[in-house]
């Protein structure tokens, strides 16, 4: 998206209609520059309807992400986090990993980035994350830790914890986990996550923690999604504010990983399990390799690896994907 029409998008921010001649005098440019920026608007989940003699009008607008706004809502100290906002970014992950020796120099300071919009956003096995402007919460921020990165097992798990926490608080029910990393309602997708280390075996190490949380996709944009996925629009009747969720969610972060610092994954175990939608379930689990392993869900164990009940026994897996048996449902 070109800066001109990230520009008409924050003078349309109103949902009024705007002549074309006001829009151009407010921003030094030609009536037809205009009507240039905003083509194929509509492929980012936007919606912009043109009337002559009325002008422009945005009529699904958003609220825009607004540090002032997240930190009033923070019980967190604000100089305990160091907060970028952006109208759009490749990615968020990307970004804070560039920048982890800068971020590094003051470890006190939690990093957090988070954009209306992401060019290259990723998931988890170099998956794409779809959104379009403004329609989900896609951020990262920086943790850093004394131990090495493999005492960092369970990590993705912890984190959503706290993301099943802070959906329940403000009455977002129903919300599951799926192993290693996504959050499911009713089977279907609501949000990911993305963690990436670096590091040295024996410490420190540096994580980059990435969430997407989908909030009001557009039919644009869900057809361009290749799963069954779901956004907050479709299960509450609540107008969220995603200044309000970023608040509550980095509050919990900073309360919840000094724990997992201190005591790692094997504290939050049975909290984990009792949020697995595919708990006691028949699952299949691809392999990297691309093998299949059938079995029934049997918790996890305390470096975050799943646990299956197979015909060979109950074996322990820290890599792969699982869905479902058809057979099972």
């Amino acid at each position: 998206m070109n800066q001109r029409a990230l520009s008409i998008l924050r003078l349309l921010n109103d949902g009024q209609f705007q002549s074309g001649v006001s829009l151009a005098r407010k921003l030094s440019c030609k009536r037809a520059d205009i009507s240039n920026a905003l083509k194929n608007i509509d492929s980012y989940g936007i919606e912009i309807v043109k009337i002559r003699g009325q002008g422009y009008c945005w009529i699904n607008p958003i609220v825009y992400l607004n540090k002032d706004s997240i930190l009033r809502n923070s019980s967190i100290y604000p100089r305990k986090l160091d907060i970028a906002l952006f109208d759009t970014l490749d990615s968020t992950n990307t970004l804070l990993l560039n920048n982890l020796e800068r971020e590094v120099a003051d470890n006190n300071c939690v990093p957090v980035v988070a954009t209306e919009y992401q060019t290259k956003g990723r998931g988890r096995a170099g998956r794409a994350w779809h959104s379009g402007f403004g329609d989900s919460l896609t951020f990262s921020f920086g943790w850093w830790f004394d131990q090495g990165v493999s005492a960092l097992s369970g990590l993705s798990l912890l984190i959503g914890i706290a993301v099943i926490r802070v959906l329940r608080s403000l009455s977002i029910n129903c919300v599951r986990l799926k192993w290693p990393n996504d959050i499911l309602f009713e089977n279907k997708k609501l949000a990911g996550i993305l963690i990436e280390l670096r590091g040295e075996n024996l410490g420190p190490s540096h994580a980059v923690i990435g969430i997407g949380i989908n909030f009001k996709l557009s039919e644009v944009i869900k057809s361009s999604i290749n799963k069954e996925i779901i956004d907050l629009s479709s299960i509450s009747d609540v107008l969220f504010d995603r200044n309000q969720i970023l608040s509550a969610l980095l509050t919990e972060f900073l309360n919840i990983l000094p724990i997992f610092r201190d005591y790692g994954f094997a504290y939050f175990k049975n909290e984990w399990i009792s949020y697995h939608a595919f708990e006691g379930q028949v699952v299949s689990l691809i392999l990297p390799n691309g093998s299949v392993v059938v079995g029934t869900v049997d918790g996890v164990i305390e470096d975050g690896s799943i646990c299956l009940l197979t015909s060979s026994g109950r074996n322990s897996y820290k890599v792969g994907d699982i869905s479902i048996c058809l057979n099972n449902l």
